[in-house]
This record gives C-alpha cells, sequence and structure tokens, in this order.
C-alpha cells in the first residue's frame, strides 16, 4: 500500500513537513512501523500550487529516501498547498506515469489503497470515462482509473458527489465480475482546498468521509 500526507494553510517549506518530523512521510517510506508495506520505494511524487495557472509536479521512480533532488526541490519551495506520496506497487508497473500525484487541469489526485479485481474490470471501468477525458490517461493504475472516472462524474463541478458516483460504478462493475469488497483513501485539489474523501466499499453502500473543504490548515497521512 502508498502513504500519503496533504497540507493547506499558510505558506510553508514542503521540507518542514516532507523531511524534518520524526516520523516524516519520508522517514515512513523508508521504515515504516505500522502498515501492509515496511518501504515505499516504488516511486514517489509531489505536486504543489504556486503562482502558475496549474500545479506543479516533481515526480520519479526513485525512492524518496534517495533522491536528492526532492531534497533540493522541497528545501525551496514554499507553498500554501501542495500532495506529497510514496508509492508501494500493487501489481502495476514501476514506471512515472503510475507515481502520484496525477493532474488535470487544476485538480490533483493521489489515492491509497487497491481496486480489487482491477485487471478483470479493467477495460469495462476504462470504457466508461468520457471520450474527451480518455486520452489524458497516462498511466495503467487503478488510481488514475478512480480518477478519471470522478472527472467524468463531475469532479470538477461537485467533487464529493463525483467520487461517491465513481466509487459506486467502480462496486457495481465489480460485483457483475464476482469481484468482492475494495477499500480506498482519495485525495483531490483544484487549488481552492484539500477535499480528501474515504470512500467504504460494503454490499453497495458508499459514505464518503470529508476531511477539509475550502481553505482552513491541516495536514494529514494516510497509511
Amino acid at each position: 500500500m502508498c502513504r500519503w500526507m496533504a497540507y493547506s494553510g499558510d505558506p510553508i517549506l514542503v521540507e518542514d513537513l516532507l523531511f524534518r518530523p520524526k516520523h516524516s512521510l519520508i522517514d515512513q517510506s523508508l521504515h515504516s512501523r505500522l502498515g501492509a508495506t515496511t518501504t515505499n520505494g516504488d516511486g514517489f511524487g509531489i505536486g504543489w500550487y504556486g503562482d502558475g495557472p496549474v500545479p506543479a509536479l516533481f515526480k520519479s521512480v526513485d525512492p524518496a529516501w534517495n533522491d536528492q533532488n526532492l531534497r533540493e526541490i522541497a528545501s525551496q519551495v514554499r507553498t500554501p498547498l501542495f500532495f506529497a506520496h510514496v508509492r508501494a506497487s500493487t501489481g502495476t508497473p514501476v514506471q512515472r506515469t503510475n507515481c502520484h500525484p496525477f493532474r488535470h487541469g487544476r485538480w490533483l489526485w493521489m489515492h491509497n489503497g487497491a481496486l480489487r479485481g482491477f485487471h478483470e474490470t479493467k477495460r469495462e471501468l476504462l470504457g466508461a470515462v468520457d471520450s474527451s477525458l480518455y486520452a489524458d490517461i497516462e498511466g495503467s493504475t487503478d488510481s488514475e482509473a478512480l480518477f478519471f472516472l470522478a472527472l467524468t462524474f463531475g469532479l470538477v463541478d461537485d467533487p464529493f458527489a463525483a467520487v461517491s458516483r465513481a466509487v459506486g460504478f467502480v462496486e457495481k462493475v465489480g460485483r457483475s465480475h464476482g469481484v468482492g469488497r475494495s477499500g480506498a483513501d482519495d485525495g483531490g485539489d483544484d487549488g481552492r482546498g484539500v477535499r480528501v474523501g474515504v470512500p467504504v466499499f460494503q454490499r453497495g453502500e458508499v459514505a464518503v468521509a470529508v476531511l477539509l473543504d475550502q481553505g482552513g490548515e491541516s495536514a494529514g497521512a494516510a497509511s
């Protein structure tokens, strides 16, 4: 499983949260004391909002704890809003296009977990992505597929309803293929504030818990 963190608040140096805390995300990526995996060395990514019209990304397939460029960037980037993600692949290739966060327009998206039975349901799930969005899918992960389903179901206009619809659709397709329960933590952001949903898949019902929306200050991590 992956690990991620999100920050929204007063402008801060990325390294202040990414590297300096005793149990920072980078520390956890190398020797986790809790969680399904002890290391998250299958790539990393950070995304942040600055002066430009769209968020910036820096991603690599190298382990986060061993990337000097990440340390250099983190010591210089000051931002009021950023995502960070360290990856432990659940089966898809270790390549840059499969590293989180994913970006579309002003939106960033990251995910921890797995869509159970994705290999069997992938064709039907991706077939439901709007044709105007499909060509922008770069990688092969279930995480990016879920992002583009959420975009298809109206993420830009109503983030929470769109994520709920996307999760419901994934579960519906899974049931049709005999796939059991799945679970995930998802984070989405359009530059106005972090929106985090925790979809729960259980017997056809979907619950979405909101941690932060439209401003305020928060720092969170999921593992």
